[in-house]
């Protein structure tokens, strides 16, 4: 981090007091961590609900802090300056808009329900091909991390690619207009947050809260394919283009070929543009992500897409669909990263797509935060790994047995539930067999990834592929 500010910038920024300090002194590194303090960095004292950063002014000037951004009154001997402000969290927020304003950068916000981080990841691969990119950390995605990130980024960055998340109304509005977004993207709109929003409605919303900053010249890139993204479509009075596989997308998806280890994709371009890649097994909603990356690329050189070559990098982020198997053939699809109805059907129907030797078991636990929708969102799952080809279900949580008990007929052959995390690796001890997938899925919280973690020790499952 160089970001080449000095005091006067930051007063300026905040509309601070400097207490102590002078107006020339720089500030080319900004750090709200005391733990991880480096010399002549200046830290910014936030407080939360668990901590106050306050604390640790003492110690991030002993590690060498050259200053403090604080919102109440410190006693500090030596020469670090001071600066006062009246939030902690809302000058970070406008250093980083004051920041990006010395940038001459391409903003591209991303947000969506699900397949925010593959698309971000899959943008800033292309962007690559025509300058130099900054792509946001993998969870720098909130109040805090959308302004740190700006703040990571170097002065001659062309792209800088921003995740924006939300838990709620307001947020992705408070996290563009820090951003200011030359592109924003939604990948879709679906259940992520329903239990706290209440409606797919409400969602729809606060994910449109994207474009509420965006530049006057700034582009909208919208599923075609997802019927409430198309509603925030309609409304928008900016330059704006659909991706997705229904007719009348502006870049449109086909399927063209399709084999047991890679698809063909044909791609189609508002421009007459055609492109054809050859690429790895994924359900539909996994290629959209791609269709959305590719259409930013389009959107800002529409030549470039022909640098986009065979071989393209299309692996997902870190437990998402991340396959693993042991020298026996036993297959694990690591999806644990969070989970919600849409993302589970998706990694459902992936591991119904894999052309395997064995068999096809599928762990699923709980989806959170789905207040009143638990069951119906639980329910929804439930149907659609019944009808898929799948041979052993396992079911792990409480409120998968509030869903499962809305059935009248279950094949108890095949179906498990448990709420005990032993008694679930004691079933799966029963019931694996060599060559067997096994996908493993459901939210944060469930710790999914721990059954991951003791399949990998039980059956060796170290090697990716």
């Amino acid at each position: 981090m160089s970001l080449n500010l000095t005091v006067e910038d930051i007063l300026k920024a905040t509309k601070g007091i400097l207490i102590k300090g002078n107006f020339k002194d720089k500030v080319d590194s900004i750090s709200t961590d005391s733990r991880n303090i480096k010399k002549d960095d200046v830290f910014i004292a936030l407080k939360g609900e668990k901590f106050d950063g306050h604390e640790f002014v003492k110690d991030a000037i002993l590690k060498g802090a050259k200053g403090v951004i604080v919102s109440r009154d410190v006693n500090l001997e030596d020469k670090a300056f001071i600066i006062k402000v009246q939030d902690t969290l809302k000058a970070l927020q406008d250093i980083a808009n004051y920041y990006l304003k010395t940038l001459n950068a391409k903003v591209i916000g991303i947000t969506g329900s699900s397949g925010k981080t593959t698309t971000k990841n899959l943008v800033g691969r292309l962007l690559k091909l025509i300058g130099k990119v900054y792509v946001s950390k993998e969870n720098f995605n909130n109040e805090i991390g959308v302004p740190l990130s700006i703040l990571e980024a170097e002065k001659d960055v062309d792209f800088l690619v921003l995740e924006m998340a939300m838990r709620g109304k307001g947020e992705i509005s408070l996290l563009s207009r820090i951003a200011e977004p030359d592109i924003g993207v939604i990948t879709n709109i679906g259940w992520a947050h329903i239990g706290r929003l209440g409606s797919r409605e409400a969602i729809m919303e606060a994910k449109a809260e994207i474009f509420d900053y965006i530049k006057e010249d700034g582009i909208a890139i919208l599923n075609r394919d997802d019927s409430f993204s198309m509603k925030i479509y309609e409304r928008l009075h900016i330059k704006k283009y659909t991706f997705g596989f229904e007719e009348g997308s502006d870049l449109r998806g086909l399927i063209l070929d399709k084999g047991k280890e890679s698809y063909t994709l044909g791609l189609y371009f508002p421009d007459g543009k055609r492109l054809t890649l050859s690429l790895p097994v994924y359900p539909l909603n996994i290629y959209r992500n791609l269709l959305s990356a590719l259409l930013v690329l389009w959107s800002i050189s529409p030549e470039s897409i022909y640098r986009v070559k065979e071989g393209f990098d299309f692996s997902l982020p870190k437990q998402r669909l991340d396959v693993k198997r042991n020298k026996d053939g036993l297959v694990i699809i690591d999806d644990t990263y969070n989970a919600n109805p849409d993302s589970m059907k998706t990694a459902i129907e992936y591991l119904e797509l894999l052309d395997v030797p064995g068999r096809k078991v599928a762990l699923l636990g709980d989806m959170l935060e789905l207040g009143n929708y638990s069951i119906e969102g639980h329910k929804e799952v439930i149907e659609e790994v019944l009808k898929r080809n799948i041979d052993v279900i396992v079911l792990y949580g409480q409120e998968m047995k509030k869903a499962l008990d809305e059935f009248e007929k279950i094949d108890w052959s095949k179906v498990h539930w448990s709420d005990n995390p032993e008694e679930i690796k004691s079933i799966l001890r029963r019931s694996l067999q060599p060559k067997d997938t096994v996908l493993i899925k459901g939210s944060r919280a469930m710790r999914m990834e721990d059954f991951v973690k003791f399949l990998e020790d039980e059956y060796d499952c170290s090697v990716k592929y």
